[in-house]
Parts: structure tokens; sequence; C-alpha cells
């Protein structure tokens, strides 16, 4: 085992360092999926330390257990401890014949999936309804759904005329819990929504060019690396959205082709996507349109690798890949992470790349 993968583990229980229950492996799953991050942790349990005491993972109440994963690389001086992973404790699985105990775990976006949506909405923005549902969940809001610059978006609950109401639970919608409905509202305006320990973070998706934007260089002593190209998708994407407003009995369309917005179907079309979303302004047919082009033109070109685990790296940043005899080469989205760490292997990473930034830039 190189030095590379010799780090230290720990887990903070609400804060609390427990010396009786030392971590022996993990595996946590990130990525920019919709999905919450997930972790699965376990734990050796020192009966020696933890004598006649009640465990801390066997509370006297059900409640939320707030977990912390950190480590540090051992051998380097003054190292801080870096987090890894910050959630809650889901199940707790207790093997006292082993003297074993299994965490598993999700970040807090998943209180807005336990969250269920009764209410509707009376002619508030997106961003005023998703701080709505992160703030009934104890959570603290970070919201911004366009850029300095770019247009805000537009009423989107109940607005006007009772023909658009389309996101109150009693309307009979399609939208069954808060993350439901906050993730079809930040990806109809081009945006990622995730967790960043309790704050609930929703920004325009990252671009490279981007001032804030994260890029990791790639280590030359990876373990495994995996090229796939979509042959079948690499040509003349074309994206269709249209919208109808019932009560000014309009329709409006766009088609996007990654560069340029035009009224009519490009003349060298290839594969046309069509999407329609009702009572929609034209600049929200347009960001719709974006998202819809970059989601889909991200799986042309996939690449998985494996390296040895650093901590810091995570969905949404990039990692450059240094090879100039391939079309692979340059900073690529992280679309997924997952960290993982025995005793046997050491600590190692699984990364999916894409392609974000098409039709975005």
């Amino acid at each position: 085992m190189n030095g590379q993968r010799i780090w230290d583990t720990r887990i903070l229980v609400n804060g609390t360092v427990f010396p009786e229950t030392p971590v022996t492996c993990f595996r946590i799953e990130a990525s920019r999926f919709e999905r919450c991050d997930a972790a699965e942790i376990h734990l050796a349990v020192d009966r020696n330390i933890l004598g006649d005491k009640r465990p801390w993972f066997d509370p006297e109440q059900d409640v939320r257990l707030d977990i912390q994963l950190q480590m540090r690389q051992q051998g380097v001086d003054n190292q801080a401890w870096q987090k890894l992973f910050h959630g809650v404790v889901g199940h707790v699985v207790w093997h006292p014949d082993e003297a074993s105990v299994v965490l598993e775990c999700r970040d807090y976006l998943s209180f807005l999936l336990d969250l269920r949506v009764q209410q509707s909405w009376l002619n508030q923005t997106p961003e005023e309804i998703l701080k709505s549902l992160i703030e009934a969940v104890g959570l603290t809001p970070d919201i911004a759904f366009a850029r300095d610059g770019d247009a805000q978006s537009g009423m989107t609950g109940q607005f006007w005329q009772i023909e658009h109401k389309r996101l109150a639970a009693f309307a009979q919608h399609r939208f069954q819990t808060a993350f439901d409905l906050g993730f079809f509202l930040a990806r109809e305006a081009g945006c990622d929504l995730y967790a960043s320990g309790k704050r609930i973070v929703c920004r325009p998706v990252i671009r490279k060019n981007d001032e804030n934007t994260v890029i990791h260089e790639a280590d030359e002593n990876f373990i495994t690396r995996i090229f796939r190209r979509n042959l079948a998708a690499t040509e003349n994407i074309v994206v269709h959205v249209a919208s109808w407003d019932s009560r000014q009995r309009s329709r409006s369309e766009i088609f996007y082709d990654g560069a340029d917005f035009s009224s009519t179907a490009p003349s060298d079309t290839g594969t046309i996507h069509s999407f329609r979303v009702p009572g929609r302004r034209m600049d929200d047919i347009k960001a719709v349109a974006r998202g819809k082009y970059a989601r889909i033109a991200a799986h042309r070109l996939d690449v998985s690798m494996t390296m040895p685990g650093r901590v810091g790296i995570q969905p949404r940043q990039f990692l450059r890949l240094r090879d100039e005899r391939h079309s692979w080469s340059g900073a690529l989205s992280i679309d997924a992470v997952i960290s993982s760490c025995s005793v046997e292997a050491g600590f190692l990473q699984d990364f999916v790349l894409r392609d974000r930034s098409l039709g975005l830039e």
C-alpha cells in the first residue's frame, strides 16, 4: 500500500468523536444525478472502552443522528481533518456477536424526500417556492437560479388565472414530495440542486470558464480508465421545445442546435428531440432547450476511471485529463464519485466524467 492510500478516518456524531467505535471501512456514493448522496460506514465496537454504558448508536428515543466522516493523510505534519461526507443516519445495523455496526446514511437532501407536498403556491417564482420547501424542513436555502446579468425567472405556480394552476397538490399534479418538485424547478431552470451539509444549494450548472470553477488534475498513477463514445448520437442534435398559453390562445416554439435558436428546424437536422412545457415565456423556453440539449449531448462521451483517493473532489467540479492524442483530453465534468476505503484496498475513488458544457457556453 503506497503512501497516497494511508489515511486516518473518523466519524463525528452530532459533533462528538466516540473512540469506542472506530471506522473499519466505508463506501460513499456522491453524484450530480437526481438522488441523495449515500454512505455506508462500517464500525468496530471496542467493548473495553464502551463498558456498561448505552452505545450512542442505540439512543433511547428515535432521533436523527448528524454524521460527518472525516479523513486526514498520515505522515503529513499539521494535517487537518477534511470532511468527506455530511448527512444523517437512516438505519443502524448492530451485530453484537461480531462487535460491529453498519451505518446507512443519506445527505440532508433526504429531508426534502421525506416532505410530502400538500400546499399550492400563488404568484411565486421558482426561487420562492424552493426556498419555502427548504425552510419547511429546517434547512438553510442558498438559491440563485440565474447568473449575474441573466434574466430572472417568471412566475411558476398559480398565477393570473386559474388555468395556470400547475403546482397545487389538490389539483392532482404529479409531484408527491418536495424532492420531486425541487428538482423539477431546478432542472427546468438549468440548475443543479444539492446539499452542502445543512445548506441546500441551487445554482446554474457550472461551466469550465466560470469564475469559481474547481478543476482538479488527474493523477498519472490511475488504476483503470474506460472511455465510451456514443457514435449514434454525435451528429446534428436538435432540441425542439413548444409551449401553449391557454389564456392567450397562443403557441410558442423554438429549435436549438447547441449554438443558435431558430423558429424552424435547421436544414441539416439529424435527430430532433421534442418537448412540451405549458404556459412558458420565451426566455423560459430557451432555458429549457439549453438544459435539454446539454443533458442529451453529455452522453456522447463517457469516461470511467479509478484513482487513489483524494479528499475534496466532488461532483459538479472538473477533472482534467492530459492526453493530447485523444479527443477526451481536457477538463470534463465530474458526474459521480464513489469513494471507498478498506484495510485491503486502501482509499480509492471511482469517477464518472462527462462533458456538460455543450450547449451552455
